[in-house]
């Protein structure tokens, strides 16, 4: 009988080696330039079952305003698809509210975004790319996010 499951064993082992491969792991690095005059926030995500992020779920990079290019570098699968989304959260103070008794005033809080978006929701061409090793992705001129409609 132990022959039997080592023989299965075998040739599962054989199968899952043709067929279960992992994916090769691959370094790429995504430019951008900051030309607004706040700190950006930028995610990357992975449109693959993963669902990875990047720097992670709960965390995002900080560009500052430069003209000079800020690089960001991930591990990623090779072949995946991966996009960028930017973000910046704004106060306005046209948009002050007092409450019914006029005891609070409160700002009005926007996300403005570009790319992706901050949940890497939004479709967009020119902010995916797919993950190849030793890659660089051309700059990005970050600048003038557009408003999310809420």
């Amino acid at each position: 009988m132990n022959l039997v499951f080592a023989r299965i064993f075998a040739l599962l082992t054989l199968c899952c080696a043709a067929t279960c491969t992992p994916a090769l792991a691959a370094e790429m690095t995504f430019q951008f330039i900051n030309d607004s005059e706040r700190a950006m926030n930028v995610k990357l995500f992975s449109r693959a079952e993963s669902n990875q992020q990047w720097p992670s779920v709960a965390r995002a990079y900080s560009l500052k305003p430069d003209a000079a290019v800020q690089e960001i570098k991930i591990t990623c699968a090779k072949g995946e698809q991966i996009c960028w989304g930017a973000w910046v959260i704004t106060q306005s103070e046209s948009g002050a509210i007092t409450g019914p008794n006029g005891e609070r005033q409160q700002r009005r809080v926007g996300r403005t975004s570009m790319g992706a978006g901050d949940r890497g929701q939004r479709s967009c061409e020119r902010c995916c790319h797919i993950c190849e090793d030793a890659s660089t992705m051309p700059v990005t001129k970050l600048a003038n996010p557009r408003p999310e409609a809420q």
